[in-house]
């Protein structure tokens, strides 16, 4: 059963569901914005995350953005993720994230609607096994916005986000499974294929309102509800043994609030 398990994990992804958690969160970020000529602006964004009760990571972003016309934003962006590990009470090796957007918008009547397309890459730092993670893993994230522009300064929101993981890490596993030497641990014969597994492993709903004081300040809070699906291979450092594989499901509900100032 458990040899059947782990084939139709590597070869059906789909239908291979795991261990599944549940947890509470929170996010501030705080952004300054500032326009170079018309239509182009550069920004910086520091924000922080927070899993349970426990600090999660730091992000800190620059980046621009261009809007050619009205209805079409593009921008770039480089972040630099500091993750926190609260067993040895430190920041974990960074990862460096670059990206590229674009966002159409269409306004009918008082509402907004946007679809906003995101290509990243993160590269990881640090040692690991090069058969369970991608050391340039690239994404796809598309996130569709409905906004009410019916208040003065008030704008109420609603989106839905889908990121598909673009080339995760793939192999194809023996049919006999086998014993270590101590006779300890089961394995099955594992022959790595590349960074060829394409799949959605995340879904993200959201709900805010955007406030804006004056053309200077802004404040949004909201409540961000994220179901994310990572699909995990375990190897053996040489690729050659696969102990396991399949999904591992966590499911975080976050309140978070972030400021603009823009100049």
């Amino acid at each position: 059963m458990k040899r059947l398990c782990i084939l139709l994990a590597l070869l059906l992804p789909a239908g291979a569901w795991a261990q599944s958690t549940t947890e509470f969160g929170a996010r501030a970020s705080a952004e300054v914005n500032f326009k170079i000529a018309k239509g182009v602006h550069a920004y910086a964004e520091e924000e922080i995350r927070i899993a349970s009760t426990s600090l999660d990571d730091l992000r800190h972003t620059l980046g621009f953005t261009y809007k050619p016309f009205k209805a079409l934003k593009l921008g770039v962006g480089y972040t630099l993720i500091n993750s926190y590990s609260t067993d040895n009470a430190a920041f974990k090796n960074p990862r460096h994230r670059f990206f590229a957007d674009v966002t159409g918008s269409l306004l009918v009547g008082d509402f907004q609607f946007s679809l906003k397309e995101r290509f990243q890459l993160t590269h990881r730092t640090g040692t690991f096994n090069v058969y369970q993670n991608t050391p340039d893993a690239m994404a796809l994230k598309s996130k569709f916005t409905v906004k009410y522009k019916g208040f003065f300064n008030v704008e109420p929101y609603a989106s839905f986000e889908m990121r598909t993981v673009l080339n995760g890490p793939w192999g194809t596993a023996g049919a006999e499974q086998k014993w270590n030497k101590s006779q300890t641990k089961q394995f099955y014969d594992y022959t790595p294929t590349g960074y060829t597994h394409v799949y959605n492993n995340r879904y993200r709903g959201e709900v805010g309102v955007d406030i804006a004081f004056n053309k200077w300040h802004s404040l949004k809070p909201y409540v961000l509800l994220d179901f994310k699906s990572d699909y995990e291979i375990d190897t053996n450092s040489e690729g050659t043994r696969i102990f396991s594989a399949g999904y591992v499901n966590s499911i975080r509900l976050s309140a978070g609030v972030s400021y603009v100032y823009n100049f």
